[in-house]
């Protein structure tokens, strides 16, 4: 005879055994995931919410920014190209696509697919700003960008200054950061670090701020405690998309620990990034120049 009490109990026992069904983790836990720095996590949920829904476009771009995160940034481009010809004048999909262009153009260094990379991603940020002049994020790719791209590629001290001193217009505290690092391009290190600490006064918690300071420091040596004490704070933060990510962090932590000869911790840090991102080209190439100087 049946009985339901000895049914629900085999119920319960699979249960126990096998834990609830799971379910679908919607575009709000997908994001909240990426905002506690859980990336890996949010990846797969992401890609079933694209097969279910191809058309969603929170889903897509949060899917893109995992995969910048994690370095898997021709996936990243490739997500949004539906996304670009879809929605030509939305500024985020241009400013995460044009973004994501111009960091793989980096990682590639010299060569043809770079240089349209870097040209396409330099067009739609600019596109992205007449869209959206307030938002500080697309000028500071550019500023990024036209710091240290060759000239053939579009590079200019003179069209990263002009994004710079748009954004001290929005914000002072971040514009003075990106001052800071082109005056380290050229160089004036003393101003660089006197910018540097202007903007730390004013807002001694923001994340680009106190990257920038580590990444002045990392530069010319002067003030190596500082430098590592801003990084390490870096750390403690969860970057915005515009924003260095931790990989850059590390990077720069292993030329301050090369400052110091300190040659093991500088191969660790370098490494560490390379965990955070395995294409990023910079840690690489600074631990095949340790290697070769033996």
């Amino acid at each position: 005879m049946f009985s339901w009490r000895k049914a629900l109990g085999c119920a319960g026992a699979c249960l126990l055994l096998t834990g609830w069904p799971s379910r679908a983790v919607t575009v709000t836990e997908a994001r909240a995931l990426i905002e506690a720095h859980r990336l890996p996590e949010a990846r797969e949920p992401l890609e079933q919410i694209l097969t279910r829904e191809p058309d969603n476009l929170e889903a897509r771009l949060l899917l893109a920014r995992v995969c910048n995160g994690t370095g898997r940034r021709d996936k990243g481009i490739e997500i949004l190209e539906p996304a670009v010809a879809a929605h030509p004048d939305d500024a985020r999909v241009l400013g995460l696509y044009g973004g994501q262009c111009l960091l793989r153009a980096g990682e590639l260094g010299p060569g043809l697919r770079a240089l349209r990379l870097a040209r396409r991603g330099r067009d739609l940020l600019e596109r992205a700003v007449v869209l959206a002049p307030s938002d500080i994020s697309y000028r500071e790719g550019l500023v990024d960008f036209y710091r240290q791209a060759p000239r053939l590629a579009g590079g200019s001290l003179e069209m990263a200054r002009g994004h710079a001193e748009a954004i001290t217009r929005l914000d002072p505290v971040r514009g003075g950061a990106w001052e800071a690092a082109i005056l380290v391009q050229e160089k004036r290190f003393s101003e660089a670090m006197s910018a540097c600490d202007r903007a730390l006064a004013a807002r001694p918690d923001d994340y680009a701020a106190l990257f920038s300071l580590g990444r002045t420091v990392s530069e010319c040596g002067l003030r190596l405690d500082d430098g590592e004490r801003s990084l390490r704070r870096c750390l403690e933060k969860v970057p915005m998309p515009s924003e260095p990510s931790h990989a850059g962090v590390y990077y720069r932590l292993g030329l301050i620990a090369e400052w110091r000869q300190d040659t093991v911790a500088a191969r660790r840090l370098y490494r560490s990034s390379l965990n955070l991102e395995p294409t990023f080209n910079r840690p690489a190439e600074a631990l095949k120049r340790l290697d070769e100087s033996g």
